[in-house]
């Protein structure tokens, strides 16, 4: 102590505390000044366009999508405006904004291994989950069992499921026809994509669409995550010290980090649940027997027992179950919308699915079948790029071998990251971009370049596990939904700006003000 403080005024000298908190301040304002000196003039990043501000510190990120909400992709859009395509966006991360770069960075296990950007995903409290895990091989293996279940064939299989489900959300609708009952639509379509991944996951599980206002928790819940994602990701420690504070303070100090424990205390229930059905080693035969359910099967899986942790597991299902819901739902809930918005659309598109609808729900139309309907795959399409599916720029690190682009060489280890945003938003691919025009996927107005810019689901070794059950999902229940003869809903006192986002909070959101897609049901 004396010899930290013998270069101070005798007046501090006499108070060591005190002479520690300067020495403590000091020392940080050194190690900031230090940072960004290395960040601007040393980084493997220094030599790239962007601002300095932006290279220099995660406060400038951090204040325009904390403080104000979600809107630091249009700083960023307007970054590559003045900078070019490749441009600095934080002190870790480039931004590209050229279709053309699209594939060389979002790469299958082929080409090279990719790595995910923890800084990015750090704080969310999913640890150990395949989607957020940073290293290529150690995610390959994560995601691997996962696959069956969300492959082509796996979703074929899940085809009953899909049925019985929107089906109960028909009915639904049908109980409220003509009563001038007010539904949130957005609520109702969580619900449904809530039940899908949820059966999913765990084969019994409460019904959120049994719920007299279709379980509006949930959907809080899940929102409740989206808009803290922003606050956990610049300041990771606050969910590890929640853990540790009790409950009643929690609530009063951070009841943002209460939803994390409310989940997490309800997949780890569901793991236990699916773990006191194991089988012996010499049982387990994949192709033989049928597991009920996701989790049932990756706990009789071949995984090691490292991998089968209760708390991993239940990260997982979080990731699934988060995703898999809020996806779909935003999705259907954009489309549907925007259809109700546009009698054209919804005449059209009627008059399509009228054929494979006529028997419904005695016969179910075949994913198949639906697949091979042209104004209703340019429906889900639309939707798909209108409402983006992600988007904010999504980052991924080579980790061995340097990334050329134009003029730049990317060193192995930076991570870089593209936006759907910025590529569904393309005016050099896309006519009247912020407009929703199925019309523009037929055969007489198709571009090829819009399915290259087309990237809701992601591409390369990293891209969305859930593709194939979403499309399958959403072409039935537009079908459903829109069907001769079926309930036929209206927009009540909503309109597409209750849809349209213009938040990114990762996932995008419409205005925050939004009082939901109300709808009635005549």
């Amino acid at each position: 102590m004396d010899s930290l403080t013998s270069y101070l005024p005798p007046m501090l000298q006499a108070h060591p505390v005190a002479s520690l908190a300067i020495i403590g301040a000091v020392s940080y304002i050194i190690h900031g000044i230090g940072l960004v000196i290395y960040r601007l003039y040393f980084s493997p990043l220094a030599g790239f366009p962007g601002p300095k501000i932006a290279a220099a510190t995660h406060w400038y990120e951090f204040y325009y999508n904390f403080w104000l909400q979600g809107k630091y992709i249009y700083q960023i859009e307007k970054m590559h405006q003045k900078y070019g395509p490749i441009v600095r966006i934080n002190p870790g991360i480039l931004c590209i904004n050229d279709p053309e770069a699209y594939d060389e960075i979002y790469v299958s296990e082929a080409k090279r291994k990719t790595n995910n950007y923890q800084p990015f995903s750090q704080g969310l409290g999913f640890d150990g989950s395949h989607f957020l895990t940073e290293e290529h091989d150690l995610h390959r293996r994560r995601r691997k069992p996962l696959e069956p279940f969300f492959s082509r064939s796996g979703v074929l299989r899940l085809q009953p499921l899909l049925a019985e489900t929107i089906e109960k959300l028909d009915s639904r609708f049908t109980q409220a026809k003509g009563t001038g009952s007010v539904i949130r639509l957005d609520h109702a379509f969580f619900a449904m994509s809530g039940d899908v991944v949820g059966k999913l996951c765990w084969a019994e599980k409460e019904d959120f669409l049994d719920e007299p206002n279709f379980s509006p928790g949930w959907y809080n819940l899940i929102h409740s995550i989206i808009k803290s994602i922003y606050l956990f990701q610049m300041f990771p420690w606050i969910a590890q010290a929640a853990n540790s504070l009790p409950k009643f303070l929690i609530a009063r100090l951070l009841p943002q980090a209460l939803v994390f424990d409310d989940f997490d205390k309800m997949t780890l229930r569901n793991v236990s649940i699916a773990k006191q059905a194991r089988l012996d080693k010499s049982e387990r035969d994949p192709f033989r027997r049928k597991y009920p359910s996701l989790f049932h099967w990756i706990v009789n899986s071949e995984m090691p027992e490292s991998e089968l942790d209760d708390q991993r597991l239940a990260n997982e299902a979080q990731v699934i179950m988060s995703a898999g819901s809020t996806s779909t739902a935003r999705t259907l809930s954009h489309i549907t919308c925007h259809i109700l918005s546009r009698p054209e659309i919804r005449k059209r598109l009627g008059v399509e699915v009228a054929p494979v609808m006529t028997e419904w729900p005695a016969k179910v139309p075949t994913w198949v079948e639906l697949e091979e309907l042209p104004y209703l795959q340019a429906c889900i399409k639309e939707g798909l790029r209108h409402s983006y599916a992600v988007m904010h720029p999504l980052p991924r690190v080579s980790p061995d071998v340097p990334i050329e682009y134009k003029q730049w060489m990317i060193p192995a280890g930076v991570a870089v990251a593209m936006s759907p945003y910025l590529m569904h938003t393309d005016t050099s691919v896309y006519s009247k971009p912020f407009e929703f025009m199925p019309e523009r996927w037929l055969d007489e107005n198709f571009n090829p370049n819009m399915m290259r810019n087309f990237v809701p689901f992601a591409r390369g070794s990293r891209r969305c596990l859930g593709q194939n059950l979403a499309m399958a999902e959403l072409s039935l229940a537009l079908a459903v939904f829109f069907r001769p003869g079926g309930p036929r809903l209206e927009l009540f006192e909503s309109d597409t700006s209750d849809t349209n986002h213009v938040h990114d909070y990762v996932v995008p959101l419409p205005r925050l003000n939004t009082k939901g897609i109300r709808v009635t049901v005549n």
